[in-house]
């Protein structure tokens, strides 16, 4: 009984985590997105533009051109919207050291954007540098694969989290010598 409360724990600590040393900022996050998708996006808007012009010009009974270039321009954003986000599941998956190429497929094939949203929901933490030798480390880790540095280090006595500078337990008020690697 208590197996699957330790492993909800540990998923809540994981999570956790992951919000305080993930940082998003728009213009980070859309720069990872390839430079041939951005360029895609702007032609592809360029075009819709230009083909509701050529169809407004040589339509033999022509609609205004204001509600045909409104068309045009809504279906332009949506398809540059949709290039641009399957772009960046793509390279933040790549980036997260997971398969890109299996999830922007899971992505655009599962209908109604569920595949985006499963993405968005099982992928992994960012890796980042191991503060002990500079190794790329996932936030799964508990321990470095490189040179063992305790990555999230825990108390002994009694378990919980603590902070690599702390002296005593916070929880049970174990003295801490020699917690951290």
């Amino acid at each position: 009984m208590t197996e699957p409360k330790n492993q909800l724990t540990e998923s809540v600590r994981l999570i956790r985590w992951r919000m305080a040393h993930e940082r998003f900022r728009f213009a980070d996050e859309f720069r990872i997105i390839p430079r041939w998708i951005k360029g895609s996006a702007i032609a592809l808007f360029v075009v819709g533009q230009v083909v509701a012009q050529l169809v407004h010009f040589f339509a033999p009974k022509a609609e205004p051109l204001l509600p045909a270039m409104g068309v045009a321009v809504a279906i332009a954003l949506a398809a540059d919207l949709f290039l641009l986000f399957f772009g960046y599941i793509n390279r933040d998956a790549e980036r997260r050291g997971m398969n890109s190429t299996l999830w922007t497929l899971l992505a655009i094939l599962v209908p109604y954007l569920i595949g985006a949203i499963i993405y968005f929901l099982v992928r992994e933490p960012l890796l980042y540098p191991c503060p002990g030798c500079r190794a790329s480390v996932s936030a799964r880790f508990n321990f470095c694969p490189k040179c063992k540095f305790n990555l999230h280090p825990a108390c002994p006595q009694c378990h919980h989290p603590v902070k690599g500078e702390d002296i005593y337990c916070p929880y049970c008020a174990r003295q801490l010598a020699g917690v951290t690697s």
